[in-house]
């Protein structure tokens, strides 16, 4: 059976857990937070969604699948477990590496990736991969679109390791998976499902919420489009507080991903001495002259609590950047415009191949400590 399959995979990669007869999964996941905690769910969580996925991605047995990440957490375990599930063969590379994704396409036909792992994919082809499921963080637009002209059909999801799938889009809306409840209560999304974790493991606590209606959360903002459905806005927690205003870092990565030529984003806040913390963007697909490089939104020796933030306070020496910036200025509030800008080739990213925020805003302070050594 091929359902056995997926359990003995699920057991080779020290996810299955079995006693008195009774058989369940653990796996480790961080979240928005550097601590790893344990989500404990039923194998039926996992193996009755099974051929919902089938239906909604189109993989079958004859695919060549790419899991481009090791199964440390929740997406790349699934996409394991699913491969062997349809009896599919699998690419496994043991650490995400840009170089080895790019020779390990030629010979998939599809591809579990994140938003970030896909635009630099498509950077450097896709090969032969014409089927990608796609989740880890919000997808850009920009980032569909460049897929479809390169041939490939994107199917997004919005998930978590403690509720699993609770919407994907395999056209143009992001609808509720098959058997979910799904409600936005004051902005934050809460799913009922067959799919959702059991919780955590003894001893541990983390971001999963339940009602006494079966609904479950783990603070994740969103709210319903006509014509998109379902936007997910990002972690709660993802904000930075900046001279009493908060500005949730999502809104404005948004906003950033909608200009022409920006095929990533990611905002941080960094400390200020007058504001708390500052907002700083980095953005890739514009002229980028190097980490180091830094745009700020006011002059120096200028409070920028007060200053204005028109194009003249922007150093010219980067079009780009200040094309970017100006854009932003008209899809953005005063409060949410970043007061630094930075123009990478590209961003660090977790093992799970997420954007690894902790990192940027590292390197970020880094590279200003370098300046002023």
């Amino acid at each position: 059976m091929r359902d056995t399959a997926a359990r003995e995979t699920l057991r080779a990669m020290g996810l299955l857990r079995e006693q008195d007869g009774q058989v369940w999964l653990e796996l480790t996941t961080s979240g928005t937070s550097a601590v790893p905690r344990t989500v404990v769910r039923s194998l039926a969580s996992w193996e009755d969604s099974f051929d919902h996925v089938t239906r909604l991605t189109g993989l079958t047995a004859a695919d060549r699948v790419l899991v481009p990440a090791p199964p440390s957490g929740s997406m790349f375990a699934f996409a394991h477990a699913h491969a062997a599930h349809l009896g599919a063969d699998v690419v496994a590379l043991d650490r995400w590496s840009p170089a080895a994704a790019t020779e390990a396409v030629r010979t998939c036909t599809a591809a579990h990736l994140t938003p970030a792992m896909l635009a630099t994919l498509l950077d450097r082809g896709l090969g032969d991969v014409r089927t990608v499921v796609c989740a880890g963080a919000s997808l850009p637009e920009s980032t569909r679109r460049e897929a479809d002209k390169a041939g490939a059909w994107v199917v997004d999801y919005y998930g978590a390791a403690e509720l699993s799938f609770v919407a994907m889009r395999a056209g143009e809306r992001l609808e509720p998976f098959p058997e979910v409840d799904l409600e936005i209560r004051e902005g934050v999304i809460w799913a009922r499902s067959p799919w959702l974790a059991d919780g955590y493991a003894r001893g541990q606590s983390g971001p999963l919420h339940r009602d006494d209606d079966g609904f479950a959360t783990v603070g994740d903002l969103g709210r319903w489009d006509h014509g998109s459905g379902l936007v997910v806005v990002g972690r709660g927690d993802d904000v930075v507080t900046t001279g009493g205003a908060t500005v949730v870092c999502a809104d404005v990565e948004a906003a950033l991903l909608s200009l022409p030529g920006v095929t990533a984003a990611v905002v941080v806040g960094t400390p200020h001495p007058g504001l708390g913390e500052v907002v700083e963007a980095v953005v890739v697909g514009i002229p980028h002259p190097g980490v180091g490089e830094v745009v700020e939104a006011f002059g120096v020796g200028t409070d920028p609590d007060t200053a204005d933030v028109d194009a003249t306070d922007v150093d010219a020496t980067l079009p780009g950047i200040t094309h970017v910036r100006e854009a932003a200025a008209h899809l953005l509030d005063r409060t949410q415009l970043p007061r630094r800008w930075h123009a990478w080739a590209d961003l660090p990213l977790t093992a799970a191949g997420k954007v690894d925020r902790a990192e940027v805003r590292a390197r970020i302070l880094a590279s200003r400590a370098e300046v002023t050594t």
